[in-house]
């Protein structure tokens, strides 16, 4: 008797496992788990919705959605390479989920992946997703890895959609500014200002390609208009190194065009603010070798030589193998009659660069001069 008892003891225990054990048990567990993990991510609880979500997944690990929503709960708690993981579990169930594709994109382009973000975005424009974000982001992650035309290609169907948005009308100037056309580079970025007059990132472009353009060549100040550009960036808050440096560089190439159209003496506020230009951006970007040179130059027209010799000297120790630093070095010894000095510098110029032409680089008074003539001419004056 107590035999029967345990066989049908076992009995009724296997009947039981097999009835709870069944896939469309499972499933159903599952989907009990998820709807739970849904209500938690709808209220932003997103520590229960991701234990419910992968327990979910545990039970039923080919449904795409699982994985979509445990991607999304991971992104939203900033855990990008946990999101990523699971957006892409859930595109090799089911390729057509457009919002996995979408947000993997995303997620690609946040982290400066251009090429896995252009791939993403080209597929969900073969599977008929075309709205304007992915233009957009298109033209710009093409722009990112330079293949301008694509990016120009995408960006002007991006404008077709909302042409009041500044970013689309700065990354087309932008674009045109890789291809060098400067006017249209001016004209897009001009549009952008004139949607959003206070993004100090468009004027800074702007001045960039006015300055490309040079022009702080022109006859009159009041078609200097990269100056006006670099001051409006800095009004608006960009206070990063490389503004200020740009913002010295185009008043330095105006002090020297004054000088080339024989008015020295009109360039002197020029060079002046050009050296407060420089020694802020080296108070922000200390190694800034490029910054030292140039406001070595600065200071050599400027008749402070001293001055000049210890920033070319700081730009060498920087960046001890460019040769123009050195060059300019001499240029400068060899102004305040220090002959040995120059040579030694010209001689290292040399060195570097043996087919160097300093007139490439050259802004000094000695630059049409070739560096051998240099030498040559210091030693006659010792």
């Amino acid at each position: 008797m107590a035999k029967n008892k345990y066989i049908y003891l076992c009995i009724i225990i296997f009947l039981i496992s097999v009835v709870f054990l069944t896939p469309a048990f499972t499933q159903e567990s599952a989907k009990m788990y998820f709807d739970k993990a849904i209500n938690h991510y709808f209220k932003n609880d997103l520590v229960n919705a991701i234990d419910n979500f992968k327990k979910a997944i545990e039970l039923d690990p080919n449904k795409a959605i699982y994985y979509l929503y445990l991607g999304k709960s991971y992104h939203k708690t900033k855990k990008i390479e946990e999101a990523i993981k699971e957006f892409e579990s859930a595109l090799r169930i089911d390729s057509e989920l457009k919002e996995a594709r979408k947000l993997l994109g995303e997620v690609y382009f946040d982290k400066g992946l251009w090429n896995k973000a252009i791939k993403e975005y080209e597929k969900l424009l073969s599977m008929g997703s075309k709205g304007f974000d992915i233009y957009s982001r298109l033209g710009q992650a093409y722009l990112k890895i330079k293949d301008i035309d694509r990016s120009l290609e995408y960006l002007k169907e991006a404008s077709k959609m909302n042409l009041n948005d500044s970013y689309v009308q700065f990354y087309t100037g932008r674009a045109y500014f890789e291809k060098k056309d400067w006017t249209s580079s001016i004209s897009f970025l001009s549009n952008a200002i004139k949607l959003e007059s206070n993004n100090p990132l468009f004027y800074f472009w702007r001045g960039n390609a006015y300055f490309a353009s040079e022009d702080y060549k022109s006859p009159e100040d009041s078609y200097w208009q990269s100056v006006n550009d670099y001051r409006k960036a800095i009004d608006f808050g960009m206070n990063e190194a490389i503004v200020y440096f740009m913002y010295g560089n185009t008043l330095l190439n105006r002090a020297f065009y004054y000088v080339d159209t024989n008015r020295a003496a009109d360039s002197l506020d020029y060079l002046e603010t050009a050296v407060i230009g420089y020694v802020k951006a080296l108070s922000l970007d200390s190694s800034a070798s490029n910054c030292y040179n140039n406001l070595g130059l600065a200071y050599y027209y400027l008749n402070r030589f001293e001055d000049a010799v210890k920033s070319y000297k700081k730009a060498i120790e920087l960046e001890p193998i460019i040769a123009f630093f050195h060059d300019n070095l001499g240029d400068t010894y060899y102004k305040m009659g220090q002959c040995g000095k120059a040579i030694e510098e010209w001689k290292l110029v040399l060195e570097l660069e043996p087919e160097y032409k300093n007139g490439k680089y050259g802004y000094l008074p000695s630059s049409t001069i070739s560096v051998k003539e240099k030498i040559k001419k210091a030693r006659r004056r010792k």
